[in-house]
């Protein structure tokens, strides 16, 4: 299932190694045990060519060298474990990480789908499905945000909402947002038959019931490419709804990603020009908006994403 490299980027990476160690654990059908060593690192590191430009190997004692970042990923898979508690699925047991396996509960499997989606390169048997399993997942944390009389649906062009709620064509699909958000249509000309998004994939809207204008409404943005930062902005209706819908409020703004850009509770990893102008959720975010949902109660997961999870379940039991 997996399609491991271990380069020089990855190896001296603690919040990639961290990621690659969980999914080696966790997915690898490779006789681990469930269980990635030192030796394990080590070995890795001293079979696989560590430049991108040029083969070159490291020696046995040239590996020592890398047992820097191997614990720098130890020590961030045990903060991992203590920020998520239940919904984290690995263990530290002294020099190596352990998975736990998974209980009767969907407790587990928000968090494994995210690691996925965040290393889709590393899953090439998954990597066309994800982005959509991931707008679905997304969707039911976002939920979570807003009173439950709120209406959250996508507005992505190949999402069920889209589909069957608002249409797939920007010149249904348009007008049926501007309803819900109790405005008008300024510029019908200009919608046509394309599949436009206006860079919104999700939407939440708090009708107050009545006509009035200015109901609360947050868009959202999901991506699972390595370098979301552009996106951070695209779901802002100024850039490019605003043109053909009447809006005389401003909105909240997310992103949502599948990546985990922390090194502890407080801060980011990533320099501020890369996280404003959104509210960002990461993997930590969305599996802690899920926690105080429904959704880890309920015996099975929703539609959208019940697919994508059996594939792992199955995944998980070659692995262990």
């Amino acid at each position: 299932m997996l399609d491991m490299s271990w380069n020089s980027g990855l190896a001296k990476d603690p919040l990639a190694l961290a990621d690659a160690i969980e999914l080696l654990v966790a997915f690898s059908e490779d006789d681990y045990n469930g269980r990635f060593t030192r030796a394990n690192f080590q070995h890795f590191v001293t079979m696989e060519n560590l430049s991108d430009d040029e083969m070159t190997y490291v020696t046995g004692d040239e590996a020592d060298e890398y047992n820097r970042e191997f614990e720098d990923a130890l020590f961030l898979i045990k903060r991992r474990s203590e920020w998520l508690g239940a919904a984290y699925p690995f263990r530290v047991d002294s020099d190596e990480v352990a998975f736990t396996p998974l209980p009767a509960t969907n407790d587990h499997l928000p968090y494994l789908f995210l690691l996925v989606c965040s290393n889709g390169n590393s899953v090439p048997i998954l990597k066309r499905a994800l982005p959509g399993h991931f707008e679905n997942l997304c969707k039911e944390a976002f939920k979570s945000l807003f009173p439950e009389w709120a209406k959250v649906l996508l507005f992505s062009k190949d999402s069920d909402d889209r589909k069957n709620f608002f249409g797939s064509a920007a010149s249904s699909a348009v007008p049926k947002l501007a309803e819900l958000l109790n405005t008008d249509v300024i510029n019908a000309a200009q919608l046509g038959s394309t599949q436009r998004e206006y860079g919104i994939d999700l939407v939440a809207i708090c009708q107050f019931g009545d006509e009035a204008t200015y109901s609360f409404f947050a868009f959202a943005q999901c991506t699972i490419e390595q370098d979301w930062s552009p996106k951070r902005t695209e779901a802002i209706a100024e850039n490019g709804l605003t043109d053909v819908v009447k809006l005389n409020a401003r909105h909240t703004n997310f992103l949502m990603i599948p990546h985990f850009p922390r090194y502890n509770l407080e801060e980011w990893s990533e320099d501020l020009s890369r996280t404003g102008n959104c509210i960002l959720c990461d993997r930590f975010r969305i599996c802690r908006l899920l926690q105080v949902s429904t959704f880890f109660e309920a015996n099975s997961p929703p539609a959208g994403v019940s697919g994508l999870f059996k594939t792992l379940e199955n995944s998980l039991a070659k692995a262990i």
